[in-house]
């Protein structure tokens, strides 16, 4: 695997009076690939779900498996979290301004990349919120897998959308509130350390992202409007309260398939069976072949 560090200026997509950049993180597997996967973290994280470095806590790094099977991986920070620009005031921004710096970061690492692939985009939690906008809006990917988000009305553990958007600001950029999602976050497998070095890293997200994944209904529409295949993807625990029935908000996609991730709550990429989360999504892959 040969990772690499990448700052892609959106500036011209993202029209609002200062320069605007997206971070993000290339893996390359040592051999010939023909499959890109683009992936996009959720609330409260960066691109370093996907390939965390806990010093005591190996085996944890989905981009180390996916380069593995001989895939690429493009990893993205939405802009407005992780070291991609944060827009000053955070009211500049919005879901659709947040996807149109996305797709244009895509695009141009497509465009750099050369040759032809496959590209498969992948979001977990607000981030495949953001991914199944990217796709309704600018049909930037080949197949779209949806991690850990309910077009129904979510389950949040111990809290719920009504408590956590009264208690939600207007505007800015907020921390996540880790602690009360615990239950939904990890099973009880989950090692305590591993849990509390994953919290020490949580960072920011524009409250107009947390605005919009508390609105009941917010993506019906867009998901509804994706042609392309889909996979479903949610942990025993998660913010779904019937994963199977997710598959009827994608009326238009050529081929939803679901899957409910035994021994997982809904950060799957900690969880015990995380690599045969990961299984299914690359048999997934594997399955469509270059359609």
């Amino acid at each position: 695997m040969r990772p690499r560090s990448l700052r892609i200026d959106v500036s011209d997509t993202v029209s609002i009076g200062e320069r605007v950049e997206i971070a993000a993180s290339l893996f390359l597997p040592d051999a010939v690939w023909s499959e890109l996967v683009v992936a996009i973290h959720g609330g409260g994280y960066s691109r370093k779900y996907w390939h965390p470095e806990f010093r005591d806590y190996p085996g944890y790094s989905y981009a180390e498996y996916v380069t593995g099977t001989g895939k690429a991986l493009l990893t993205i920070d939405v802009l407005g979290m992780g070291e991609s620009t944060a827009p000053d005031p955070e009211s500049k921004i919005s879901r659709a301004t947040i996807a149109a710096a996305c797709d244009a970061a895509v695009r141009q690492v497509v465009n750099d990349l050369g040759g032809t692939f496959t590209l498969t985009g992948i979001g977990h939690s607000m981030g495949a919120m953001v991914a199944i906008t990217i796709q309704a809006t600018h049909k930037t990917f080949d197949r779209l897998a949806v991690l850990g988000w309910a077009n129904a009305p979510m389950f949040l553990g111990g809290t719920t959308s009504a408590e956590m958007m009264a208690a939600l600001p207007a505007h800015g950029y907020l921390p996540s509130p880790r602690a009360p999602l615990r239950p939904l976050c990890f099973l009880a497998d989950v090692p305590i350390g591993l849990i509390e070095a994953d919290e020490a890293q949580r960072g920011l997200s524009p409250a107009c992202l947390g605005r919009d994944a508390l609105t009941p209904g917010i993506v019906h529409a867009a998901a509804a409007s994706i042609v392309c295949p889909v996979l479903i993807l949610h942990g025993v625990v998660d913010t779904s309260p019937d994963p199977r029935a997710e598959a009827s908000y994608f009326t238009s996609s050529t081929n939803v398939d679901v899957v409910v991730l035994a021994d997982s709550a809904h950060c799957h990429n900690f969880a015990s069976s995380r690599i045969l989360g990961w299984q299914a999504i690359d048999r997934w892959i594997g399955s469509l072949g270059t359609q």
